[in-house]
């Protein structure tokens, strides 16, 4: 039987229990615990324990010498710390026994003495033997003196005395010893992030229990793995017994993490049966019930591995229609496969077969830091656990908070400086160090999604100028599909803005002019889920190409109107005074006429090939043109102008300009009757005014028989949001514009 993801069956069980928590607040019931607070119990957790590992490495008797094993099963001091208690003693001495009494019985020393793994023996009975043993190389070290018989230079020697110290140095840690320390406190931060985040879930539980158990058996390897020589036999028996619980529970952790994740493959109650048949083999190792080590401990582990290759196997098997459970499995899978997988092939299964480790069981453990790293990753990639970016910050942050105070206490043990002063230097080494390798890191994990929009910039404009229909709608979804890689784009109904669904698996993006709205399901191939930055960028590529659609519009419309004004005055001006000119009888009226349509063919073509004009240029061309057109018609002028003519209007003001003028010269000479004309042009700032003025008989604008011509003028100067005016009685007309220059804008 097939489960849906846990996620999505506890989600709305959670949202309801949060719910009814805030509304009955009111009643006594508290507000759950924050995913901060818990993320501080955590840390101060790790903390503590990071803390008691060291306590307890430091309070072991110090020879201050480095041991390694000889063909002859013979302890060799391999090195010295010139500063401990034997630093005169030379390299490549051998150390044969020690006791506490000279001339008394000391105990011989053997290889197995130093030996990293204490359950590399092939029974219980031998492992118990090494463990007293253990005790009494601890006690007799633990005494006020200390004599060895040893081999230096080639020359035996008995009952030397040699220096031991009651504490170890700090700075005689092993780097081993960090490196466990490190990966148990990585692994258990990491789990207890992603629980704090999805407390109600099975699969966050199941990944907390692994991280914990990470960590314990990590921290109590660290102490007795890295060991100089012996520890007390209670507390090496306990720390070996916790090594062991802590591998089986990260074992049961991550069988139940992948029975439950990404697919509930099987009942909650089945799911905790791995971990209750480990935690009976754990009892069964307490007790001495199975035959040795290899059985009670070795198999175990890779019988839980050997599990959790099985999970993957058969998540993977039911993920197969599933993209995003696809991409969440290959990745968390393969994370988990590797280094689990390496931790038992090179340390685990060579003891299980009577070989050795094939490497030092310390930097075995960091094969799981492969695992959390890479579910760390993975939940910046593939929102893992269905966590979102943010998240990932808190986790830096987090580790930033811990290594602030690591370093304060290595400085402290270390430098022995004042707290203070030790806080203040180790706030600049995580400042100068810590944070610009966050930084490059965030910017190398988290902005590997960012697309270039100056790149996409070009594309959105294709698309703007693309004629609308089925090719500018193909472009648009190659553009979604380059950068979001999606496996389907399908249309979608209407939206306002674009929109995450989901859970991630698709995004909305609406309609743009005749583009239809869109949905994209499965980004990157389904490798990962749409985020908020791939939200953030449709809207910014959404902008983009509105705006760019507008300014094509707003070009066609313009490209339109100025089209349409061309034919207009074509038909209107040129078109009725040719008409005019080829049916006139009167020679001196043709000749006029033809001269007003190449006047006003020139200003069509000055107008398509100028920007703007000077007022100087206009008004010398306007003189010369009226000049002319009076004088044949045997009417005087008298032209007036005031103020600056270093002033640009632009082709609409100055089209206005040259027809206003036009169709009162053409009225005053056919209907005025005047004797003189007299024409008064003044700038004043931004605003033209013109004054056309004559000495007729009159005319009643507002009657009839005024024609089209006054109200085409009036037309031509409020379209320009001008100002027009003509008055009008027995003893002449008189005509009034005020026209804007050119970049103003509002009425004058």
């Amino acid at each position: 039987m097939s489960y849906p993801p846990f996620g999505v069956e506890l989600e709305d069980q959670r949202n309801a229990k949060i719910a009814a928590v805030y509304e009955h607040k009111g009643n006594g019931l508290k507000a759950p615990i924050t995913p901060a607070l818990t993320l501080v119990f955590a840390l101060l957790i790790a903390v503590i324990g990071v803390a008691a590992a060291i306590y307890f490495a430091l309070q072991q008797p110090w020879m201050g010498v480095s041991l390694t094993s000889s063909p002859s099963d013979r302890l060799i001091i391999r090195s010295t710390v010139p500063y401990g208690p034997n630093g005169s003693l030379p390299a490549g001495s051998r150390l044969f026994a020690i006791g506490s009494v000279q001339g008394g019985e000391k105990i011989p020393l053997v290889a197995t003495d130093i030996i990293e793994e204490p359950d590399s023996f092939d029974t219980f009975e031998s492992m118990d033997s090494f463990f007293r043993r253990q005790g009494r190389l601890h006690n007799v070290l633990s005494r006020p003196t200390v004599y060895a018989d040893l081999e230096i230079d080639d020359t035996v020697r008995t009952d030397v005395e040699i220096g031991v110290s009651a504490r170890r140095a700090f700075s005689d840690l092993p780097l081993v010893f960090w490196v466990q320390l490190v990966v148990g406190v990585t692994g258990f931060l990491i789990a207890a992030w992603v629980w704090s985040l999805k407390r109600a879930e099975l699969s966050a539980i199941f990944f907390a229990l692994a991280g914990f158990g990470l960590m314990i058996s990590a921290t109590s390897a660290a102490i007795y793995s890295t060991r100089e020589l012996a520890l007390p036999e209670a507390v090496f028996s306990v720390l070996s017994s916790l090594n062991h619980i802590g591998a089986l529970t990260f074992g049961a952790g991550m069988i139940g993490l992948f029975l439950s994740y990404p697919y509930r493959m099987v009942r909650t109650v089945f799911a905790f049966l791995p971990s209750l048949i480990l935690a009976l083999w754990v009892v069964a190792d307490w007790f001495r019930l199975l035959d040795g080590p290899p059985l009670a401990r070795h198999l175990p582990i890779t019988l839980a591995m050997a599990m959790i290759a099985i999970c993957v196997l058969l998540q993977f098997w039911k993920t197969r229609s599933d993209p995003r459970a696809r991409a969440i499995l290959r990745w968390l899978g393969l994370s988990v496969l590797i280094g689990a997988g390496l931790f038992v092939l090179t340390s685990i299964i060579p003891q299980l077969f009577g070989a050795g480790r094939l490497q030092s069981q310390g930097y075995s453990f960091l094969y799981f830091l492969i695992i959390y790293v890479g579910v760390a990753l993975g939940v910046s990639r593939y929102r893992l656990f269905d966590l979102e970016e943010w998240a990932f910050r808190i986790l830096f942050y987090m580790g930033g908070i811990l290594l602030i105070v690591l370093l304060d206490v290595a400085l402290v043990l270390i430098v022995s400086v004042e707290d203070v002063p030790a806080f203040s230097l180790a706030f600049v080494l995580v400042a100068l160090f810590y944070l610009p390798f966050r930084d490059s890191l965030w910017r190398h994990f988290m902005s590997n999604t960012d697309r270039n929009q100056q790149a996409l910039f070009p594309h959105v404009v294709d698309i703007a100028l693309t004629p609308p229909g089925k090719s500018q709608t193909a472009r648009w979804q190659d553009l979604l599909a380059q950068t979001y890689n999606p496996l389907h784009i399908h249309p979608a109904g209407t939206c306002d803005r674009p929109g995450i669904e989901k859970e991630g698996l698709g995004m909305i993006v609406p309609a743009i002019g005749n583009i239809p709205a869109l949905r994209l399901e499965y980004a990157n191939k389904g490798r990962k889920l749409f985020s908020q930055r791939d939200l953030d960028l449709a809207g910014e590529l959404i902008s983009m190409l509105t705006h760019a659609c507008e300014s094509r519009q707003a070009f066609e419309q313009g490209v339109a109107e100025e089209r349409s004004r061309i034919a207009r005055d074509m038909h209107d001006n040129i078109g009725a005074q040719l008409l005019g000119a080829l049916h006139s009888r009167n020679p001196d009226r043709k000749d006029g006429m033809i001269r007003e349509s190449l006047a006003d063919l020139r200003d069509i073509i000055n107008n398509l090939s100028h920007t703007g004009l000077s007022l100087q240029e206009v008004l010398a061309d306007l003189r010369a043109e009226t000049v002319d057109r009076l004088h044949n018609a045997d009417i005087a002028l008298q032209w007036q102008f005031s103020g600056d003519e270093a002033a640009t209007l632009s082709p609409g003001s100055v089209h206005a300009f040259r027809s206003v003028l036009r169709e009162a010269i053409s009225n005053a000479i056919r209907h005025s009757q005047a004797s003189q004309v007299t024409i008064s042009v003044s700038r004043d700032r931004d605003v033209v005014a013109l004054s056309i003025s004559d000495d007729g008989a009159g005319f009643d604008p507002t009657g009839q028989h005024a024609g089209n011509g006054v109200t085409n003028m009036q037309a031509r100067i409020e379209n320009l949001d001008g100002r027009f005016e003509i008055f009008s009685s027995p003893d002449g007309t008189r005509i009034m514009a005020r026209l804007p220059l050119a970049n103003t804008g509002g009425p004058v």
